[in-house]
């Protein structure tokens, strides 16, 4: 096989299960490590993949518009969303961090819910204005047109004020080696912050996102305690598990 298509499959393979082990490919291509190896540092000068020890992750794309997210499984969101819900039952001040699943999170509260809710999308406090006991606080700053978000040093700054019981973390890329990362150095200086003002951290992630990397470093996977997933393969959830995290996954796809 040639190199170039050798790289292909390497590629593939990434961009399907989210890494690829230099083992794994001395294995299948029956090529020395060595040269997996200079495969996988090609691979990563050219940003096709994150160089890790003993392999590569794939590449989180950096921001995507909001409009394209929200019809992308969108089945796969509200069952993780619904799911994600149960743990806000007595929760009283909360924190929803803004992004497309969850968006249906806060579809999917409890009718009854009372509390107060802080968030940085416009998007979800707009559907929080149809619960009647629900207090809505939107974060003021600058709005990202992409992600439909706010974000920037004014609402860090307002957020160093408030303290949640819980505060749901939308989920950009997730990874035991490099953790929580987001291709928005401002988004991810805001999620620092509320992981930090929160007593429990939940976070929402459909399986394609675990496994990947963004440019920016927001903490460590042992952050969240809560981690709500479609994936179901014991291998790759056991780090997350053996980090302390609660894994609660859903068989959707």
């Amino acid at each position: 096989m040639l190199k170039k298509e050798r790289q292909l499959a390497i590629l593939e393979k990434v961009e399907r299960d989210g890494r690829a082990t230099t083992n794994d490919m001395v294995a299948e291509f029956g090529v020395a490590e060595d040269t997996i190896r200079k495969d996988f540092q090609e691979m990563s000068a050219k940003g096709l993949v994150k160089r890790i020890h003993g392999g590569v992750l794939r590449v989180e794309k950096g921001l995507l518009d909001f409009d394209e997210r929200i019809v992308e499984q969108a089945s796969v969101k509200q069952h993780l969303a619904v799911r994600a819900a149960e743990f806000l039952k007595d929760k009283h001040v909360i924190y929803i961090d803004g992004g497309t699943t969850n968006l249906r999170l806060a579809e999917h509260l409890p009718q009854d819910y009372m509390g107060t809710v802080v968030t940085n999308s416009p998007t979800i406090s707009i559907e929080l204005c149809k619960y009647p006991d629900i207090q809505v606080m939107l974060l003021g700053g600058n709005l990202n047109k992409t992600t439909k978000i706010i974000e920037g040093s004014s609402a860090v700054q307002q957020m160093g004020s408030l303290n949640f019981e819980c505060a749901v973390i939308g989920v950009s890329s997730l990874s035991p080696e490099n953790g929580i990362t987001f291709p928005s150095y401002d988004e991810s200086m805001l999620k620092q912050e509320a992981i930090r003002r929160s007593r429990q951290v939940i976070a929402i992630a459909n399986k394609e996102k675990l496994g990947t990397v963004g440019g920016f470093y927001t903490g460590d996977i042992g952050v969240i305690d809560i981690l709500v997933t479609n994936e179901t393969d014991e291998n790759v959830l056991a780090p997350y598990v053996d980090a302390g995290i609660t894994v609660i996954t859903e068989n959707v796809q």
